[in-house]
């Protein structure tokens, strides 16, 4: 016998309303279906053994194979050569529009 999910789409509603979402009546009942099958899932997997288990923050053994920061004297730009192809610049710095 199935286990009884307690999603209504009141729930769903709600989520929606958190994520600042308007769903129709469909959507509602395509994401409460969804849903259901993840929250089964998590619950499939909750179930699973794992005291036995090793704990590991990585399954492989690489280590960090990138460079070492290094300044590379050559390449460093003066503020007159960082700001040399600016379309607008005020003070020394980059001026660009807002982005919020």
């Amino acid at each position: 016998m199935k286990k009884k999910t307690l999603l209504s789409v009141e729930n769903v509603e709600h989520i929606a309303d958190l994520a600042k979402l308007t769903l129709t009546q469909d959507e509602q009942k395509k994401y409460k279906e969804q849903l259901r099958r993840i929250f089964d899932y998590i619950d499939q997997i909750s179930k699973l053994k794992t005291k036995k288990v090793i704990e590991t923050s990585h399954p492989t053994n690489i280590t960090n194979i990138f460079r070492e920061d290094k300044i590379d004297e050559s390449k460093i730009l003066t503020q007159e050569e960082a700001l040399s192809n600016a379309v607008k610049k005020k003070n020394g710095y980059f001026v660009v529009k807002a982005i919020f």
